[in-house]
This record gives structure tokens, C-alpha cells and sequence, in this order.
């Protein structure tokens, strides 16, 4: 007899503990005070007051915890609202994959209008996600090959003016060179019409000329007067024939 008292004083006890922390939680739930009623809602054993903390940690904002306490869950009753729920967490933390599967799961258990239109917007954000991640891919892709392209345009330009400056500088050269040779060869045509001109003026002396002639004129001298010599001796001896040297013989 004494421990059906003692039970049912303790459930007393326990049952108006429970009543009011509940009463309490509410309560600060009610008023927006998120937090407090998880705190309190947390002091409850089973499902509902996993749910009930769950709920007040996802309207405060901290979608990670309520994530951890709606996967602890284990009641039928609560498993679309579970789901459900979960899907939310996931989508407003920007983990989409994660949200459309707990969606899925929510619209197995049960069909539902909310559910449905928070599936097909989440897909299409998660596309939209995707399609922004290729395209920034793609243009960092491109802002690295124009970031290439354009080092090795500079490359080539570069490479470019190098050769253009050799090329300038050879013609350079040769244009000073041609400058130089026609100079050269206005400086030889000048000396040779100096030259030219110079031996117009000049009067004629032929060395070798002179000295046959002066030869010849010393040969006539020296024949002449063998040719007196011979007279004499001829008419001194009396000899018909004349026997003068031929010119040319000594």
C-alpha cells in the first residue's frame, strides 16, 4: 500500500514537473524566446519534446541543431513532419542536395502540397547553383587562357619588336653603308676626272722615244763619220767599190 502511495506521489510530482515546464516552454515560445523554450522543452523525455526543442532551435535560427534533434526522432506520428522539417533546415543552411532528399522522403509517407512546391524550388535552386558554379569555372577557365593568351601575345610582341629593331638596325646599316659607298664612288670618279684632266694638261714625253731617237742620231753621227773616214781611205787607195757598214748592223 505504501509504495502505490509512494508511485503515485512521484507520478504526481513528475506529472506536475512536466506540466509545468511545457506551460513554460510555451510560453517562451510563444513570445519568441526560441532558446529558453528549447532549454526547457530539452528537460522533457520523448519524441515530442525532441520535436517541440527541434522546432523552437529551427525558428531561432540555429538550423544545425534542429537538424540534430529532428534525425533522434523515432516516432511514426512525427516521421512526415520530420522529414518535413528537415527538408526546411537543410534548405535554409544552403545544403540542397540533403533538403530534396528529405523532401522525398516527407511526399513517401504522404502527399502534400507544401512539400511538393518546396521539392521543385530547391531543385531548381540547386540547378541554378550548379549552373553558377560551371560558369564560374568557366570564366576563371577563360580568365586563365586570356591571362595566357595575353602573355604570350606580349611574348610575341615583344619578340616581334625585337626583330623589327634587328631588321631596322640592318637596314640602318645598310643605308649608311650604301650612303657610304656611293660617296666612295663619287670620291673615285672625281680623282679619276682630276686624273683624266690632269693628263690632258700634261705635254707628252715618251722616254723610250727620245732615246732612239737620240740612239738613231748618235748612230747617223758615228756612220757619218765612218762614211768620211772610208772616202778618205778609199780615195787614198784608190778603190772603185765604197764599203760603208749597213746601217743597223752594230
Amino acid at each position: 500500500m505504501k509504495k502505490i502511495v509512494f508511485l503515485l506521489v512521484t507520478f504526481s510530482c513528475l506529472f506536475a514537473f512536466d506540466y509545468f515546464t511545457i506551460k513554460k516552454a510555451d510560453e517562451f515560445y510563444k513570445n519568441g524566446q526560441y532558446l529558453l523554450a528549447a532549454k526547457e522543452y530539452l528537460k522533457l523525455k520523448g519524441d515530442k519534446a525532441l520535436y517541440n526543442a527541434a522546432n523552437a532551435y529551427y525558428k531561432a535560427g540555429k538550423y544545425q541543431k534542429a537538424v540534430s534533434l529532428y534525425k533522434k526522432i523515432n516516432k511514426k506520428d512525427l516521421q512526415f513532419q520530420k522529414y518535413y522539417n528537415l527538408g526546411n533546415a537543410y534548405a535554409l543552411s544552403h545544403q540542397y542536395k540533403k533538403a530534396i532528399d528529405s523532401y522525398k522522403k516527407a511526399l513517401k509517407i504522404k502527399k502534400d502540397k507544401d512539400a511538393q512546391y518546396n521539392l521543385k524550388l530547391i531543385e531548381k535552386l540547386l540547378k541554378k547553383q550548379k549552373n553558377k558554379q560551371q560558369n564560374k569555372k568557366k570564366n576563371k577557365k577563360n580568365s586563365n587562357q586570356n591571362k595566357k593568351n595575353s602573355q604570350n601575345k606580349k611574348s610575341a610582341n615583344k619578340k616581334t619588336d625585337k626583330n623589327h629593331r634587328k631588321k631596322e638596325n640592318r637596314n640602318s646599316k645598310n643605308k649608311q653603308q650604301k650612303k657610304q659607298n656611293k660617296k666612295n664612288e663619287k670620291q673615285n670618279e672625281k680623282k679619276q676626272q682630276n686624273q683624266e684632266k690632269a693628263q690632258k694638261n700634261k705635254k707628252p714625253f715618251h722616254k723610250k722615244i727620245e732615246k732612239q731617237k737620240f740612239a738613231k742620231i748618235k748612230e747617223n753621227n758615228i756612220s757619218d763619220i765612218r762614211m768620211n773616214f772610208y772616202e778618205k781611205q778609199i780615195k787614198s787607195l784608190k778603190f772603185n767599190t765604197l764599203l760603208i757598214p749597213l746601217k743597223g748592223s752594230e
